[in-house]
């Protein structure tokens, strides 16, 4: 009987499923210009090099010859403004000197500053962004530096720092020189840099300021912004927040001006325009106006996600019935700039969920990221369980396979001694059974260590792939 028994036990193994359980054991930006829209109806531009992006995302709207080498006159002097910024404290005195005011030819821009006057880096950086004074450029060379030369020296160092690929100066101020030259992109960068200091935006929106006067110079100094986007009149233009005009022959002329309306900001930059052109008009004053009321125009904030937005549905693996059905959901807000005619449901998203999501899991866990693609601007963030997941007793599920396979032991010996002249018939009575008995568990245990795993449903828009 013992063999017999043996016998049996060993058909229940190889016809039982083996391994009925196992125990298993915030937001980023990348801007991919390649996948946004061509902006097919961009008005029509004199200038000859043209930038303009968004400076808190590095979204470019437009450009045109941005990286081709060209003179960029007084626009030099935000560099220069930059570089005493890094160097200097506003309540710092320099001093001017009569090799600053040398330096400049009869005939350029200048703020009447005197030999021997002292001020404020404040105020000769006023002078030097409003009325484009080259002597001031000079004067704060010499404050950081010791010299004109060692301080373009530091500039170029700088800008090269800053990622600029084309920038060359030999100047200060940009007066004309072959070998002085830099592009749109660059002047991009480092009027994007100078936005970081507060003091140079308050000052390059500033339509007039008043130098103090001094014992060389008693009287009143008023000079003036020479950004017409600022002054009532022609090209007036509300949203602009300055930065710096410029102008020479050589050069033509240019404008890397800024502007903000309804939370976008713009920096745009224009190289190389006529100074009258078919309208009668500036073009650095006439293009710059134009782009930046075409791009508030045609694109906007909006918001692409709320927290709480469902992105994916799970059916979780090895959870109790009333928790098993979980939603995965963004857990920030999320806006963004993209053309006006774009849905918040238009926005494709990818979603990267964890490949081992199995219960328990606890609310707001983080089980995965999504990423949003909304017109070249890719943000990522997690996605999180909406609420806690209960594990199934599986320990319960073990023991009540092991008490059923006990039981069938006890009937069949049972059986065995209630009719022990037909052992034959017996035993073959009993394979069938247990055949059956066993295919039905098998068919049964399949079923249920499909609940192992998770599956997934995605909203509409939503791509997949999975973490290792």
């Amino acid at each position: 009987m013992k063999k017999r028994i043996l016998c049996l036990l060993l058909i229940m193994v190889i016809l039982l499923p083996i391994n009925v359980y196992a125990e298993e054991a915030n937001i980023e930006l990348e801007y991919n210009r390649n996948e946004q829209e061509i902006i097919e109806s961009i008005p029509v531009l004199g200038s000859k090099a043209v930038y303009i992006a968004n400076p808190d995302t590095g979204k470019v709207f437009y450009e045109k010859n941005a990286h081709e080498k060209m003179y960029p006159a007084s626009t030099t002097k935000i560099l220069t403004a930059l570089v005493t910024m890094e160097n200097c404290e506003m309540t710092d005195v320099a001093t001017v000197s009569q090799r600053a005011l040398d330096l400049v030819p009869s005939g350029y821009s200048n703020a009447n500053l005197q030999a021997g006057e002292t001020h404020t880096i404040k105020d000769f950086l006023y002078a030097l962004l409003l009325p484009s004074a080259n002597e001031a450029a000079n004067v704060l060379a010499e404050h950081v530096s010791g010299s004109v030369e060692e301080f373009v020296e530091l500039c170029n160092r700088r800008a090269q720092e800053l990622g600029c690929e084309t920038l060359h100066f030999t100047n200060t101020n940009g007066m004309h020189d072959d070998n002085h030259y830099c592009s749109a992109y660059d002047l991009y960068l480092i009027a994007k840099e100078c936005q970081k200091y507060e003091i140079f935006n308050e000052i390059v929106k500033t339509r007039t300021y008043t130098l103090p006067s001094t014992d060389i110079y008693p009287g009143e100094r008023v000079i003036k912004n020479t950004n017409e986007l600022l002054h009532p009149g022609t090209y007036y233009y509300s949203n602009c927040t300055g930065i710096k005009t410029g102008h020479t022959t050589p050069a033509g002329e240019c404008l890397v001006a800024s502007s903000s309306f309804d939370n976008i900001n713009l920096i745009s930059v224009v190289l190389g325009g006529e100074t009258v052109n078919s309208h009668g008009l500036n073009d650095r004053f006439y293009d710059t106006k134009n782009l930046f009321e075409f791009m508030y125009d045609n694109y906007e904030i909006k918001k692409i996600a709320d927290q709480g937005d469902a992105i994916a549905t799970l059916e979780v693996g090895k959870a109790v019935k009333h928790s098993k059905i979980l939603d995965l959901v963004v857990n920030t807000d999320m806006a963004t700039i993209i053309p006006k005619e774009v849905n918040k449901d238009d926005i494709k998203k990818t979603v990267s969920i964890n490949s081992d999501i199995i219960a328990p899991i606890e609310a707001n866990e983080v089980l995965g990221q999504v990423t949003y693609h909304a017109d070249g601007l890719n943000y990522t963030t997690n996605i999180v369980a909406s609420h806690p997941v209960e594990k199934l007793p599986f320990a319960l599920y073990n023991t009540i396979v092991a008490g059923s396979f006990g039981l069938l032991l006890i009937i069949f010996i049972a059986l065995l001694r209630a009719f022990k002249r037909h052992r034959i018939v017996v035993l073959i009575f009993e394979i069938i059974v247990i055949t059956i008995i066993c295919v039905i568990l098998n068919i049964k245990v399949k079923k249920f260590k499909e609940s192992f795993e998770t599956q997934i449903n995605l909203v509409p828009n939503v791509t997949i792939e999975k973490n290792d």
